[in-house]
């Protein structure tokens, strides 16, 4: 071999090193970054609604809440990321979360496999119907939790074919705000007027108990109610409660319209008999869209779990309502569990919508009996077909800009929470009713916080930004890279 080719050799050989070297050190270093940019969210946020950006009212809102936070996803985080085995959108809900734990200390996100390790679960199932998937997000502060279907992050169309916005901040902040209550919130059964009582073995109030309140009686006639109070439980009273007659002390009635004022909720279940004696309290109910039809009870032989007809199935809204929302989990069953209730009174539904001074008013049908039922009145059976058995209306009003919400939960039928039923496996009327309670007595909206529309997802750059961003990644690096190319060959040359 003569020197020339020697030579040659010799900087062939320290061309491919060096070659090797830089192809190596843009691998290692492109996996670094990678890996940091991971952990500590270094991305740039392109797109036009800024939807992978905490909003300055997000940092506000959660600015007071002290208590640690676990937020938990059941897919390990490259399987979240990726869409792999979950919706494609289960990115942009971790990307929030992660941004959350960015921002505060005390929010923590964990990745945790439900395939792989179940049992971790355990605690977060609630009643048989009940699931966590691998697109489920549990919040979870000190073991009071709720458990978020990756659905709720989300608006949907009116035919739910269609995502158009993101709500991931919302749905997050107002989760963390209630999860993080410093005292126990509270459900208060009523008493005085005859009432099924909610004693220690009551299936309903350990229903309550298990959605994370404190259950306790309340003597409207002597007592006021709490601040701590979400929920008022009116179970089937056979007296009437006070009105003007009570005085300024013991007007009940007052008592619980200054309590919906204030943001509470109410749910009351009444029977076809003992509703007679309830006047003031029906008139109250008329104010919500809502009225009984006392001595009026609902027989269905095609529908019943009893030959009598007595114990009805009662049937479902198929329409995207309120009502519907209720039992939204149970609705993705296969077969929907029955939902049962016996002797039962149907109710009547004044009006979809209607305006008053203070907010809006939604009547919404919860359970309906089915075509075949026929209703029993004065001794008498006629065909009823399809007729409201429960019904839920929301009053939505605005305080400090924020939407929030009162309800009035009424059903025709105290056995829908009766032991008999609610501690049945066979029967979804727990799952129901312990939707309605976690409904009415948590959810809050924080309406500062705004919607990301997802309908155009282009980057929000201008036609010359666009032309600047071409001709630097389509002309100028590649001149560069020329030119160094050139000056090395030059170099090489003259050696």
């Amino acid at each position: 071999m003569g020197p020339d080719n020697s030579r040659r050799f010799k900087h062939g050989a320290l061309a491919v090193v060096i070659t090797v070297a830089v192809i190596a050190a843009v691998i290692l270093i492109n996996a670094a970054f990678s890996a940091l940019a991971k952990a500590y969210l270094w991305y740039f946020d392109m797109t036009k609604e800024q939807v992978f950006t905490l909003s300055d009212a997000t940092k506000e809102i959660l600015s007071g809440v002290d208590s640690e936070v676990n937020i938990y996803f059941t897919q390990e985080e490259d399987a979240v990321m990726s869409g792999d085995g979950t919706n494609e959108y289960m990115k942009y809900i971790y990307k929030t979360a992660k941004e959350l734990e960015k921002e505060f200390s005390n929010i923590h996100v964990k990745c945790v496999d439900i395939i792989v390790n179940p049992g971790f679960y355990d605690y977060y199932y609630n009643t048989s119907a009940s699931k966590i998937y691998t697109t489920s997000v549990i919040v979870d502060s000190g073991g009071e939790f709720r458990l978020l279907s990756s659905d709720a992050f989300f608006v949907w169309d009116e035919n739910r074919t269609k995502i158009w916005g993101y709500n991931g901040e919302a749905k997050f902040a107002a989760t963390i705000l209630q999860v993080t209550y410093s005292d126990m919130p509270s459900v208060c059964f009523t008493t005085g007027h005859g009432e099924k009582s909610a004693d220690e073995s009551s299936a309903f109030r350990q229903l309550c108990e298990n959605a994370g309140y404190e259950v306790r009686d309340i003597d409207l006639s002597t007592e006021d109610i709490d601040d701590d109070v979400r929920i008022l439980v009116i179970n089937d009273p056979i007296y009437d409660f006070a009105g003007v007659e009570g005085g300024e002390a013991g007007n009940e009635i007052d008592k619980i319209n200054s309590f919906l004022d204030d943001f509470g909720s109410v749910m009351i279940f009444a029977d076809s008999e003992n509703s007679k004696n309830l006047t003031n309290l029906s008139e109250l109910l008329i104010e919500w869209g809502v009225a009984f039809r006392p001595g009026v009870t609902v027989r269905d032989t095609s529908h019943s779990i009893t030959v009598s007809g007595d114990a009805i199935v009662a049937k479902y809204e198929t329409e995207n309502t309120l009502g519907a929302s209720l039992y939204n989990a149970i609705s993705d069953l296969s077969s929907m569990p029955k939902t049962v209730m016996s002797n039962a009174m149907p109710l009547v539904k004044l009006y979809d919508t209607q305006s008053v001074m203070y907010g809006t008013l939604e009547a919404s049908t919860v359970l309906y009996s089915h075509d075949s039922a026929e209703i029993s009145e004065n001794g008498e059976t006629k065909d009823a077909g399809s007729l409201p058995l429960m019904t839920i209306t929301r009053r939505e009003r605005i305080r400090d800009n924020d939407y929030i919400y009162s309800y009035m939960t009424v059903c025709g039928a105290p056995s829908l929470v009766s032991d008999k039923y609610l501690n049945s496996n066979s029967y979804a009327n727990s799952d129901i009713i312990l939707n309605t309670v976690r409904l009415t007595g948590r959810e809050k909206i924080v309406a500062d916080i705004d919607l990301k529309i997802l309908d155009n997802t282009e980057l929000d750059i201008t036609v010359s930004q666009a032309n600047g961003w071409c001709a630097v990644l389509a002309v100028l690096i590649p001149l560069v890279i020329a030119a160094v190319g050139i000056a090395v060959y030059h170099r090489r040359r003259k050696k």
